[in-house]
């Protein structure tokens, strides 16, 4: 077994050169010709004998007697054959090996946590290395990625590159490594040879080097060193012009550069370049953010040096994309035993670390992909998306699929939200959005069916991947998409919906209602609202948000009168629902236009209707991503009546007619007058109810209501064809995160303090925040920016300012939640700040609901 490494600095290629002649030396001593001259035969290790060879491992204190003890391992790595039986549970007998029906994964990769940890074991950092050769020689190397527009230019960048030449894959690989293209069968009707499940007991082994391996962000988002220098970058005199702030006049120049980091405009006189011209820019403070990061995880990490650490970075990422080429360009037959074994073997805390594993190599890298022009060039990445793809249909499996042992269906291995990927929150909305709107109707192939996967331009766009992508960005290219269709509407120019109230609830839902019924049509609704008390000059963001939560507040708790007691509180459910025997169309009409404009405003609602109602406004749009509304979702909003439906289900006499039939259960398409009730037609009369319910039962109040919500929202073609109903309520009212004190910290500004303030004093704001219980982190949100829901890029976005009102324990702070603005006197101690802050938030006036 001779090899040497391809180091991606060429200045490392010394270090190279020594580090293959070390491994060269290990092998010759450890793998000695026998007298006749043959090589020794390869031992198939089980799952007892790798836990004892990597004890002994574990307690040598040399490299090279380490590398002696672990070598039949490390053959067996670079062995798809032997992977596909290695490390089962077995007894062995003179004359037979009896294995058990599965491995053990967990074991198994615990026993390469032992042997990886530098903790544990005193020559990990060879057994790392030796471990990641024998990777990159069993599973076949790609071509390599393009970063730079030169990667881009150069003929042989798109080109598969000989073994040789590829880094970290060896010369002298063996011939198995070779097999994915013979692999790939036309028919996919049968697994190949060497059985699929070695790649499996490989990922088993790989899992304590590629899972939490890579840096991250203060928001927990994996990032990757850009693999070119960042020069600093001086902006010209000619561009500087003055802001005039809360504080006094700052400069700031125009750069017309956007931070690929924060997503910022930079205006700050030094930013930072890509040296090799690539699209990327850096803004002072992400720059010095992101090396203390790389600071950090080098010590972290143990690395030796940045050249190391680079060079392991780059490998987590290069042997998840092979991995991802690899499983795609299997067989369907291979494909579908693969998802098998990770989904039924597999124990869920390893499957959950494999799949948080990819995201990482995934959110590292969107945003350079997206720094190149055109995003399908880089193969490489889509199959890891493709893999991560992979990794989502083998979760689902067991929900369709039940073990023979088993009473029931089991749900997800690994819930759903777990594989957004947070890291597409720093690409462009507005760009990807144009980028879908090439491919409109573009879907996700089935990975574990399609007979031949291809990586189609439909493929290779963020939004086709709607399962992936974070609400968030979704919301923000829904409103690119809204925005769009205004301009074309109103020839590029949008004025502003004016619209003036009083603050007494009576008044304020009577304008409304008026305003929005003199309307003669969708154009002059689909349009930025303006508002405005009456009395008042205050305008802009913060007089929106709060007008829109006292105007759904009043609609909800009938303070306005009879026209605006529309629903009815579920005390079961604690949410809100229809109340039936309301009969005011504008009403409810003026409340759906409510909730469409806003979200066209930038602003969540709270999240106090139930998920059928969601369901229906997409069933009006016409969207295929609604579904059927069934017993789930009644309960939801009427707990009584589904569990009476239930008993008819679960109700097994043939009686059922004499006990159930009376009830005088709704007719219709579904149900027929003539219909009998009986054991095969019980699931048809059972729908037949839960339709009615949610249709003709509220159809005077859902009616105008969906109208409403359609006038506003219905044009975009996003909404109508790529969100479903969780998305939507998610798009509505934002996402449930526990607020980051830490992370509304680093994005907050500071105005009016001396330098020693800063130093000395402010940290006990932070301090006394972190301190909060949850529910008073809310209040503090709440006090400062009128709303309780988390920024769409996170809490760094929340861009509060804490400003300095005066010194003097006999103050309180005060806010302009206009400007997200946090008036803070000097209190002489920290005690008296938080007990003043705490009674400022708790007498504030808020806008929340029961």
């Amino acid at each position: 077994a001779l090899f040497q490494v391809r180091l991606y600095d060429d200045s490392n290629k010394s270090i190279g050169r020594q580090f293959g002649f070390r491994i060269q030396q290990t092998f010759n001593h450890v793998w000695q010709p026998c007298c006749c001259g043959c090589q020794p035969s390869l031992m198939l290790l089980s799952l007892e004998q790798l836990e004892a060879t990597a004890a002994k491992a574990v307690a040598s204190a040399e490299a090279v007697e380490s590398a002696r003890i672990l070598a039949p391992v490390l053959d067996t790595l670079r062995s798809q054959a032997l992977l596909s039986t290695a490390f089962s549970q077995c007894t062995l007998d003179s004359s037979e090996v009896s294995r058990a029906s599965s491995r053990d994964y967990s074991r198994v990769t615990c026993v390469f946590d032992q042997i990886l940890n530098k903790v544990s074991c005193l020559c990990a950092i060879e057994t790392c290395e030796l471990v990641r050769l024998a990777a990159a020689e069993v599973v076949p190397g790609l071509p390599r990625r393009p970063f730079a527009s030169s990667d881009l230019d150069n003929p042989s960048a798109s080109e598969e590159p000989k073994p040789a030449e590829d880094a970290f894959v060896a010369t002298s690989c063996s011939s198995e490594a070779g097999r994915t293209e013979e692999a790939v069968s036309e028919d996919g009707d049968e697994c190949t040879l060497p059985c699929v499940t070695w790649l499996s007991v490989l990922l088993a082994a790989l899992l304590p080097l590629i899972s939490d391996a890579l840096p991250k962000d203060q928001n927990g988002v994996c990032i990757i060193p850009h693999p070119h220098e960042m020069e600093r970058q001086e902006a010209p005199e000619d561009t500087i012009y003055l802001h005039i702030g809360t504080a006094g006049r700052r400069p700031v120049f125009n750069t017309k550069k956007i931070c690929d980091n924060c997503g910022t405009r930079i205006t700050d006189r030094y930013y930072y370049h890509c040296s090799e011209n690539c699209d990327i820019d850096f803004c002072q403070e992400c720059h010095k953010g992101s090396q203390a990061l790389l600071e950090a995880h080098l010590v972290k990490a143990g690395d030796g040096s940045r050249e190391d650490m680079y060079r392991r970075l780059f490998w987590v990422i290069d042997i998840t994309e092979r991995i991802g080429w690899h499983v795609l360009h299997l067989n369907v037959a291979d494909r579908k035993k693969l998802a098998g074994e990770l989904a039924f073997e597999w124990p869920v805390q390893t499957f959950e670390r494999l799949v948080l594993a990819t995201i990482d190599v995934i959110n590292a890298r969107v945003v350079h992909v997206q720094d190149v022009k055109d995003i399908r060039s880089d193969e490489r990445f889509w199959y890891a998306v493709g893999w991560l793809q992979f990794l989502y249909c083998a979760n689902s499996l067991p929900c369709q699929i039940r073990k023979v042992e088993e009473q029931g269906s089991r749900g997800p291995k690994v819930l759903h939200e777990r594989f957004i990927l947070d890291g597409i929150n720093k690409c462009e909305p507005s760009s990807e959005f144009q980028r879908w709107r090439n491919h409109p109707g573009a879907k996700v192939p089935d990975v574990l069916h399609v007979r031949r996967f291809e990586l189609t331009a439909d493929f290779c766009s963020f939004l086709t991947h709607t399962n992936l992508v974070p609400v968030s960005f979704r919301r923000v290219c829904l409103l690119c998409d809204v925005w769009q269709e205004m301009h074309t509407l109103q020839n590029g120019r949008i004025i502003p919906f004016l619209l003036e109230v009083p603050r007494e609830p009576n008044g304020l839902i009577d304008a409304v209602i008026d305003c929005f019924s003199s309307c003669t049509g969708e154009m002059q609704l689909r349009q930025p609202l303006r508002v405005c008390f009456q009395g008042e000059e205050a305008g802009g963001p913060g007089v929106t948000r709060e007008f829109f939560q006292v105007a759904l507040r009043t609609f909800l708790d009938g303070s306005g009168g009879d026209s605006s007691k529309l629903f009815s509180y579920q005390e079961q459910s604690r949410t809100y629902w229809f109340d039936e025997s309301a009969d005011h169309p504008e009403a409810f009409r003026a409340y759906g236009i409510l909730l469409g404009q806003a979200v066209l405003n930038n602003t969540h609602v709270p999240n106090i209707f139930p998920h059928a109602l969601y369901e229906l406004l997409l069933e009006d749009l016409e969207s295929p991503c609604s579904r059927i509304l069934d017993i789930r979702d009644l309960s939801a909003v009427s707990p009584d009546i589904a569990r009476s439906l239930q008993q008819v289900l679960d109700y097994a006499g043939e009686d059922i007619n004499e006990h159930f039939g009376d009830l005088a259960w709704p007719r219709g398409i579904r149900l027929p007058e003539e219909s009998v009730l009986s054991q095969s037609s019980k699931a048809n009369f059972v729908q037949a109810y839960i339709d009615w319910f949610f249709h003709e039962r509220i159809s005077n109040q859902l009616k105008p209501l969906s109208s409403g919500f359609r006038a506003i929202l219905g044009g975009s073609a996003l909404l109508r064809t790529m969100v479903d109903a969780i998305q939507l309520e998610k798009i509505v009212c934002g996402g449930a995160q526990t607020v980051d004190v830490e992370a509304i910290r680093l994005g907050a500004a500071l105005e009016g303090w001396t330098e020693e303030e800063e130093l000395d004093y402010l940290p006990w704001l932070w301090e006394v925040l972190s301190g909060f219980t949850s529910a008073e982190k809310t209040q503090f949100v709440v006090f400062v920016t009128a709303s309780d829901r988390v920024p769409l890029r996170g809490w760094h976005a929340l861009g509060i300012i804490v400003q300095k009102n005066g010194v003097g324990d006999d103050r309180l702070p005060s806010a302009y939640t206009c400007f997200s603005q946090l008036l803070l006197p000097r209190f002489a101690t920290k005690d008296k700040l938080a007990t003043s802050l705490r009674l400022a938030i708790a007498n504030s006036e808020g806008f929340g609901l029961r």
